[in-house]
């Protein structure tokens, strides 16, 4: 067995289809970046009743046979991969986001898309992507199989919550060997103002250079720390959900950032975060400014 370098990589499983893909992201992460894997199983069981021992031995019992088939799909494509596992009674979501506190990602699964979005994304995901104490990945549709890496796509607005998503897409392109879509939006209607100069192809130009210089500043110094990675910039006036489902099409995998932690999901994990993730056509990776990992850090220009 090879001794894994660094924090390893937490990934919930259940059992169901959609928790395996979740697995298999994970394991081709780790075998990339050389790091062990934990198992986090969580499972719901009433407190007190006449049957309690029963039910909890029952519990128990599924609770070590998902853990040990994860196991074994990972021994099987992976020998030399670590596996660590940790099981529970209590949320699954929550047992995650405490096992995240010394990892280096935590992966979770959901199940399909579609327009009602929150139910078919499913809570623990969406609670793991809110609150989680390093980078989350979600994974609810894996990308197309292709002899060619497809690439890392990550957000941007020019704000500290992008510049912290541009820096782990570097990395995640960096690890790769993939190249790296940055998509920048704005946002604004000129149209219908009744103020001519704004609605003026002069005034739509000015504000296209502004943003465009505005990505620039925001990848330049990543770019500086990563030279090998093949950097394209699109500069839109669209919504950044679109934008940003558009690109997943070709992608492997797509970078957003995302407020700190809190209470509230809704409002914590952020409008654009919430639609990346539930019509994105690949994984999708959640990052907060204090997400940052020490041998990372910011950029060695500050920007």
């Amino acid at each position: 067995m090879t001794t894994p370098t660094g924090r390893p990589i937490v990934v919930g499983v259940d059992g169901a289809t959609y928790t395996r893909s979740a697995l298999d992201w994970a394991l081709e992460e780790a075998v990339r970046e050389g790091c062990g894997i934990m198992l986090v199983h969580g499972r719901q069981v009433p407190v007190q009743g006449p049957h309690i021992e029963p039910l909890m031995e029952a519990s128990d019992a599924v609770a070590q046979r998902i853990l040990h088939a994860a196991r074994q799909r990972i021994h099987g494509v992976s020998p030399g991969t670590q596996v660590t596992t940790a099981t529970g009674i209590g949320s699954p979501g929550m047992l995650l986001v405490d096992a995240s506190r010394d990892a280096r990602l935590v992966v979770v699964g959901a199940r399909g898309r579609g327009t009602v979005a929150s139910a078919f994304l499913g809570s623990t995901s969406v609670d793991v992507a809110a609150r989680a104490h390093c980078p989350a990945v979600v994974v609810r549709e894996l990308p197309a199989t292709s002899s060619a890496p497809s690439g890392v796509v990550v957000g941007s607005d020019g704000s500290e919550l992008s510049t912290a998503a541009i820096g782990e897409a570097f990395r995640e392109a960096d690890s790769r060997g993939a190249p790296l879509t940055v998509v920048h939006t704005w946002s604004i209607e000129l149209a219908d103002t009744g103020m001519t100069m704004l609605e003026s192809d002069e005034a739509r130009e000015r504000i296209a250079e502004s943003e465009s210089a505005l990505a620039a500043q925001a990848v330049a110094g990543w770019a500086e720390k990563y030279p090998q990675v093949p950097v394209r910039t699109v500069v839109l006036n669209a919504h950044p959900v679109e934008a940003l489902a558009d690109a997943s099409r070709d992608a492997e995998l797509v970078v957003v950032g995302t407020r700190g932690r809190g209470g509230f999901r809704g409002l914590l994990l952020g409008s654009v975060s919430q639609g990346v993730l539930h019509h994105a056509h690949c994984p999708v990776m959640v990052v907060r400014p204090e997400d940052g990992r020490p041998e990372d850090g910011q950029p060695e220009d500050g920007s």
